[in-house]
């Protein structure tokens, strides 16, 4: 896992551009601390930073040089199935000099050109200049896993891991992109597509390419989540949980691959406890396997009980950290810095200390559960959406059949306030979405709704099928950054076997009756997996996710005063996003949001 950055020239790179990939990759250091490297031509500058996980010899250095020299890759990522690919090229011809996925993902290109890329299982993000034609060749994985960011500035291409470092560019324009403000104050929504908090500054979009030559760039998507619709099922259900079963124990097998020490993160929660079962009864791990939980004693949203009870059927080592108000607020400043973009939970504080917490015991890569929730149709909301689909289709009595277990198991009230939400007029759907941030202006409101692919996709599904294409889209990858920016700001690569491409992909065709059933969400999942937690998470009906106690902490006097502070910051720093007389609600998701929003502001533009 690395950082990445560099430049492209239609006309020739200057000694400056040298001075600014240097920068970028002292800016990204932290994602690479164990080497560092630079390829230098007429047109092109490749800058890498280097964290050792797969062949720490220095094989492993980038930029990295194709056998005839023509070609030159600077990764950031795993290619998990690198070496039953190598063994697929070697029987084309290929011959190998390093142990490395890098040499493996550079030659499986020159071999197949694009379609490489669907042969990748993996997380990446890199490019690959090519000598002969002056070109320049950017990628992404499938759902937007490792980052790449791009702007245009003084005639050139620059690209790099992280936001700040594309900041960092002498003379850049910085301008704040106020949809991007708009989706995550109304929607508490961010990395919906392309954009960033910053106009001047791109992602480029997940599972997509770009190819840049001196004529200028042209950007092509290459793996699509719709292009998977869902096929009857006749029959038996027991070939689909079989089937799941067995992608996801192979994800965790290919995932465990590494020559660094691999941990776990811990929540309590299905996916996570799932992960730890399938490690421990397939033989990953020893009894000193490492997992590491966000612990809050004696709150409700503590889950570290559910934690004890797997404990006693695994016997894993368990760390804990226990984030609070104080803890966050000493730290705010740097969390806000190190995310890039502003943050809409607090929860994901509580990642960060997990991600510190795991470095100071030594792991280089954790397994985490992100991406079980939307495999598997795991929020609570996705009722709405599955029973919106059965009342399209006229299917009456499921549906309150369906209605009635929701209402019965006593599930959190968006199960049914998404259904209602769908029947409604936009009209009336706007004015709904208004009263909820009685905060903003209604001119900055008006002036961004319309606009707004949250109001417009997002919220217009009209099944659970489409629903979950659409998180994929454009939900997923603002947890996704999180998860990169947390782990990698202790050097920690952190890998998500649910996000394995062919799990998602064969669970995208599974009919949505199992998926939900009985008013019980993650019903495939349950089938198939449930043989690796116990039955005290297994039974839960409660869903935390990774439960923080915002409320709590933007409660105390420390947290007041701050928001106090930063609400008048924004009105000022931001004038026309706010009413100049309004009053936050007292729930901490809002305030935790004017104080992402307000810091993020300081280190941007002060």
């Amino acid at each position: 896992m690395c950082g990445i950055a560099g430049v492209y020239a239609p006309s020739m790179v200057s000694e400056m551009d040298r001075e600014s990939i240097e920068r970028m990759n002292d800016i990204q250091q932290h994602r690479g601390p164990d080497d560092e490297g630079l390829y230098c031509a007429e047109r092109c500058i490749l800058g890498h930073r280097r964290l050792s996980i797969i062949d720490l010899s220095k094989d492993g250095h980038e930029p990295f040089a194709s056998d005839d020299g023509r070609y030159y890759l600077t990764y950031n990522g795993e290619i998990y199935n690198y070496i039953e690919l190598r063994e697929e090229l070697r029987r084309l011809g290929w011959t190998f000099r390093t142990r490395t996925d890098k040499e493996v993902l550079l030659k499986a290109y020159q071999q197949f050109g694009v379609d490489c890329l669907s042969k990748f299982n993996g997380i990446f993000a890199f490019a690959i200049y090519d000598t002969k034609q002056e070109s320049i060749f950017l990628v992404r994985d499938h759902f937007g896993i490792k980052p790449l960011y791009y702007t245009e500035h003084d005639s050139k291409y620059y690209f790099a891991s992280e936001i700040k470092a594309l900041r960092s560019l002498p003379d850049l324009v910085m301008t704040v992109n106020e949809q991007s403000v708009f989706d995550f104050l109304v929607f508490n929504r961010t990395d919906v597509f392309d954009e960033t908090f910053v106009h001047e500054i791109k992602r480029l979009p997940k599972g997509h390419y770009a190819l840049i030559d001196r004529d200028g760039m042209i950007l092509t998507q290459w793996w699509k989540p719709e292009a998977f619709e869902q096929h009857r099922m006749n029959g038996s259900i027991q070939p689909t949980v079989d089937k799941v079963e067995e992608l996801l124990v192979s994800a965790v097998r290919f995932q465990m691959r590494s020559d660094v020490q691999v941990g776990s993160c811990l929540s309590g929660g299905l996916d996570s406890s799932i992960l730890t079962g399938i490690i421990f009864d397939h033989r990953h791990a020893t009894d000193d396997f490492a997992t590491f939980t966000s612990s809050f004693p004696d709150h409700p949203i503590d889950e570290t009980r559910y934690v004890d009870c797997l404990n006693k059927r695994y016997p894993f080592t368990n760390h804990r950290t226990f984030p609070t108000a104080q803890t966050a607020f000493d730290n705010f400043h740097q969390f806000v810095r190190t995310i890039d973009d502003p943050a809409t939970d607090a929860s994901f504080y509580s990642q960060y200390e997990v991600m510190r917490l795991a470095r100071q015991h030594g792991i280089t890569v954790l397994i985490d559960g992100q991406g079980g929730d939307e495999n598997f149709a795991g929020y609570q909301y996705f009722h709405g959406f599955y029973m919106y689909g059965l009342l399209r289709q006229l299917q009456l009595g499921k549906l309150s059949g369906q209605l009635f277990k929701v209402l019965l198991r006593r599930q959190d009230r968006s199960a049914y306030q998404a259904l209602a939400f769908q029947l409604l007029p936009d009209t009336v759907k706007k004015r709904l979405l208004f009263q909820a941030v009685p905060y903003i202006s209604k001119e900055f409101f008006e002036q961004y709704v319309d606009s707004s692919l949250i109001f417009n996709e997002f919220f217009d599904a009209p099944d659970l099928h489409t629903s979950l294409v659409r998180h994929f889209q454009y939900k997923l990858e603002h947890l996704l950054r999180m998860e990169d920016r947390s782990s990698m700001a202790f050097s920690i690569e952190a890998r998500v076997p649910y996000l394995d491409h062919r799990l998602v992909e064969y669970v995208l065709g599974v009919n949505d009756d199992l998926k939900i059933k009985a008013g019980a969400t993650k019903h495939l999942q349950k089938l198939a997996l449930g043989q690796y937690t116990i039955s005290e998470i297994l039974d839960r009906k409660d869903k935390i996710g990774f439960g923080t106690p915002v409320d709590d902490w933007m409660a105390t006097s420390i947290w007041r005063d701050f928001t106090d502070e930063n609400d008048r910051y924004v009105v000022e720093a931001l004038p026309g996003v706010l009413k100049k007389k309004h009053s936050l609600p007292s729930t901490g998701n809002h305030r935790w949001k004017i104080n992402q929003l307000a810091e993020w502001h300081r280190i941007v533009f002060n």
